[in-house]
């Protein structure tokens, strides 16, 4: 058995004793969007709760904020547009990286199926480490796209929708490899600049007396969560170049919705740990460590499992819960089904996770692996699970 701390052990009970694959997640929010919009996808009770409370107009735009959780969005002052529309938190998926929680809004899928878990990935098949939303080899930087195109799921939930489709992000991403397969072969992609040029091409898109969906993706405020921290008034700015942005569409068109949620809070960071502080933990793996720096996969050798289980648990334990893969599926904590094969070829044989406000890197020498350190995610507090649901013109009276 893993010699885990009796207080990490007890924080991922209270985890697992209020997670809930009945409650509304971000996966439900955006099948109930689908079906509203003609796709033939199954209801649940999820979807139905959300049916029963909001109305979509013939137009909707959707807003994923990125790093806005929803303790965020409840510390808004009061005359705040996103407050005064805030209506209840949902739960994302885990891990709380971008590039999982995007996979799984593109696909409809949890983790545990699409098999995307985070910034870093390693593939046993194609034994390759990557970064999935960049498609370049991890530390060779080497353009590995076509690789990578091979193995992230291939069919995009927009295709399903029966309305227009437009999607809005940042210039420097929507024409990435992983851009284009999130978007699917027949939405219609626009570049921006900035926020404001992207609400101002919304604009221009909404057409009066037409029906249409539009998809905005904004990471502006996940990067300066990460270098500012999360209460920084740069953070803020961002918040409200985004509202302005809301209450000019709201006052143009008065047949449009507007949802607006995340896909993972942000936690203010106190330290930095250094996996080969004190010793040489690579000798014992077979791939670089994966996901992310609060939820981190391992890749051990079978001879020195237990080995490193034992230095790992007598250094860390203060600050990391160390499961094996098998107690990850079996606790759900990645999805409610059982391992894709595809999620079995990119997870390693133990996973970590950081309960406290620290995050782990795990190569001492190379620090690129994380420039910023005042705001980070990927863990399983309350903090970066859980993420606002804001619905703007759709709401049931």
């Amino acid at each position: 058995m893993i010699r885990n701390s009796v207080e990490n052990i007890k924080k991922m009970n209270e985890y697992l004793e209020q997670k809930n694959y009945e409650d509304i997640d971000i996966l439900d929010l955006m099948r109930f969007i689908a079906i509203k919009k003609g796709a033939k996808l199954p209801y649940n009770v999820s979807i139905q709760t959300l049916e029963n409370n909001i109305t979509l107009k013939d137009h909707v735009l959707f807003i994923l904020l990125d790093g806005f959780g929803y303790l965020k969005a409840c510390s808004l002052p009061d005359t705040s547009i996103l407050k005064q529309n805030l209506k209840t938190s949902i739960d994302t998926v885990n891990p709380t990286s971008t590039a999982c929680v995007l996979t799984s809004l593109y696909t409809g899928k949890y983790p545990s199926e699409h098999g995307v878990f985070g910034w870093w990935q390693y593939s046993r098949k194609k034994n390759l480490n990557y970064y999935p939303l960049m498609g370049v080899g991890r530390k060779t930087e080497q353009d590995v796209s076509d690789i990578v195109r091979t193995i992230l799921p291939s069919e995009s939930i927009f295709d399903t929708f029966k309305t227009k489709v437009n999607i809005y992000m940042n210039r420097s991403i929507i024409d990435s490899n992983y851009s284009q397969i999130f978007s699917g072969k027949k939405a219609n992609k626009y570049g921006t600049y900035s926020i404001r040029e992207a609400f101002s091409k919304i604009d221009q898109k909404i057409i009066p007396r037409d029906h249409s969906f539009h998809y905005l993706y904004i990471d502006g405020l996940d990067k300066t969560s990460h270098k500012y921290g999360v209460d920084s008034p740069e953070v803020m700015e961002v918040i409200y170049e985004v509202e302005r942005g809301i209450k000019n569409l709201v006052e143009k068109h008065e047949d449009l919705t507007i949802i607006l949620t995340a896909d993972h809070g942000q936690v203010e960071m106190t330290n930095m740990i250094y996996l080969n502080q004190n010793q040489d933990y690579l000798k014992y793996f077979y791939a670089m460590p994966s996901i992310d720096t609060r939820t981190i996969s391992f890749f051990v050798k079978e001879e020195y499992q237990e080995e490193f289980e034992n230095h790992f648990c007598e250094e860390f334990s203060e600050d990391i819960l160390l499961l094996k893969r098998e107690e990850v599926e079996k606790n759900e904590i990645f999805g409610n089904t059982k391992f894709s094969e595809q999620a079995k070829d990119g997870l390693g044989e133990y996973i970590g996770f950081v309960f406290h406000n620290k995050f782990l890197l795990c190569d001492k020498v190379s620090l690129e692996d994380n420039i910023y350190t005042k705001g980070n995610h990927s863990g399983l507090t309350r903090n970066e699970t859980k993420i606002p649901l804001i619905v703007i013109g759709g709401s049931h009276e």
